[in-house]
């Protein structure tokens, strides 16, 4: 009886221990299959990182080549891999492109860019790669820094505009020694004759193109020239006086390193002034102040003072002494506006590359030895005098006729002294915008452009790029 017992009690334990063996070998599988699961998870997860990570360096390579050909129209890529990031996190990043012509659209390119992730470990270790297309098309748009209305161009003195491109919606007078481009830099010169009728009351219909009119007008025997291409509508005569005995050189005319000289017959584009949305500017502040407000101008130490991004300004504004301004942003004066002194306005930086406009319902006029910087992106301010002398002055919206006619010849924007200005603008809106001092200017824009200073004007600031600006129109990733 015992060895019966012993004997139960021993298959007992052997069924135990088979019933553990068995458990446990499942209990193994499972958590090799857990570990398998997890192992895999993980590597897709990896996977799909190290793919989204690849293709954000291929659309930067398609930010980067956009950016570039903005800059310049025959820009054909980076044929070597750029780096986009390179970090323990994510390992390397980088992008490589070409551009091509599109050949069904002349004004198009392709853009084929391909995102590589490289291990931080393995630099030359490639473990992600994604490709995108795009085509973009290039919209034109011309570049110049002086432009004026119907009121036209008056040079005098030895007032000289170099390094741009100028647009005149009326005519040129030029008197003095006055002078637009040179042998070296010839400049390219657009005057649209459109300021006729004539006379002090010309009726509703001004401004039209006038004809039988030169539009450019300058003084016989005299020593001013435009050198570069001239195409001025209406324009026949490039030579003051235009009589077989004058053999000094036509004051319109080629420069030895290039340019057209006059081109007979040409009808140069109507190029209005530019515009500028006012009510919404005004319906955008957000802080309220007193021009004379010790909060704003330095009416007391220290001179320093910061204005907030759209700010209101009531009354005068005056900006002397050695006070120093930092704008940033959009800024209404609904009265007048003097920088003067040793006065400085900046630019902040916080404003990136989003020019800043300072608009003023009164006169605007910058002089002595007063500046206004640009920030360190390059950007400068652009500032703009909405007065004029119809009955809707400070708020209109369009003028012509008489309207017009008289506003073009109230000087709402005056620029004297050293003008030591690079990046800034300055518009007479319906105004005349007069520039006494010579230095540099971003562009000068007005319905009238008064240069009668005695020295040379460099401006710098194209209002339009001159080249083409480049947009997406089709997005699509390509599969190698």
């Amino acid at each position: 009886m015992v060895k019966e017992l012993e004997r139960m009690k021993n298959d007992q334990q052997g069924v135990i221990l088979a019933a553990i063996l068995i458990i446990s070998s499942a209990l193994i599988l499972v958590g090799i299959a857990l570990t398998s699961a997890s192992s895999s998870q993980y590597r897709i997860a990896n996977i799909n990182t190290f793919g989204q990570n690849a293709m954000l360096a291929a659309e930067a390579g398609i930010e980067q080549s956009i950016n570039s050909l903005n800059q310049n129209d025959s820009f054909g890529g980076y044929p070597t891999q750029q780096t986009f990031f390179d970090n323990d996190t994510q390992g390397i990043g980088r992008f490589q492109t070409t551009i091509s012509p599109n050949p069904a659209d002349t004004n198009g390119k392709i853009i084929n860019s391909t995102g590589y992730v490289y291990r931080k470990s393995a630099p030359s270790d490639v473990v992600s790669k994604r490709s995108i297309r795009v085509t973009v098309v290039g919209t034109a748009s011309s570049g110049y820094s002086v432009n004026s209305g119907p009121g036209g161009l008056i040079m005098n003195g030895s007032a000289t505009i170099t390094n741009s491109s100028v647009y005149v919606n009326g005519y040129i007078k030029m008197e003095g020694s006055s002078r637009i481009g040179s042998d070296s830099a010839p400049a390219t010169v657009h005057v649209a004759n459109n300021n006729c009728p004539t006379g002090n009351n010309p009726g509703p219909t001004y401004p039209t193109t006038c004809t039988g009119i030169q539009p450019i007008q300058i003084r016989d025997w005299s020593s001013v020239a435009i050198i570069g291409t001239t195409c001025a509508t209406g324009q026949t005569q490039s030579k003051f006086p235009n009589t077989s005995n004058n053999n000094r050189p036509a004051q319109i005319r080629a420069g030895t390193s290039g340019g057209e000289g006059l081109k007979i017959g040409c009808t140069a584009p109507s190029v209005t002034t530019p515009t500028y949305d006012r009510a919404a500017h005004i319906a955008a502040v957000t802080t309220t102040g007193t021009g004379n407000s010790n909060t704003y101008v330095c009416n007391s130490w220290p001179h320093q003072r910061t204005w907030p991004a759209n700010l209101r300004l009531n009354g005068d504004v005056r900006i002397s002494g050695s006070c120093d301004v930092t704008i940033s942003g959009n800024v209404y004066i609904t009265g007048n506006l003097l920088i003067d002194g040793a006065a400085k306005v900046r630019v902040a930086d916080s404003v990136g590359t989003n020019r800043p406009y300072i608009i003023a319902d009164g006169t605007i006029k910058l002089d002595g030895a007063g500046s206004v910087q640009a920030n360190s992106y390059g950007t400068g301010a652009h500032f703009i005098s909405f007065k004029s002398s119809a009955a809707c002055n400070p708020s209109c919206t369009s003028l012509s006729g008489n309207d017009l006619k008289n506003s073009e010849s109230v000087e709402t924007v005056h620029i004297g002294g050293g003008t030591n200005l690079p990046g800034i603008i300055f518009q007479s809106y319906w105004g005349k915008i007069t520039v006494t001092g010579s230095g540099n200017i971003g562009a000068a824009i007005g319905q009238t452009v008064d240069l009668n200073g005695a020295g040379t004007i460099v401006f710098g600031t194209e209002l339009g790029s001159g080249s083409k600006t480049w947009t997406i129109t089709s997005y699509q990733q390509t599969f190698d």
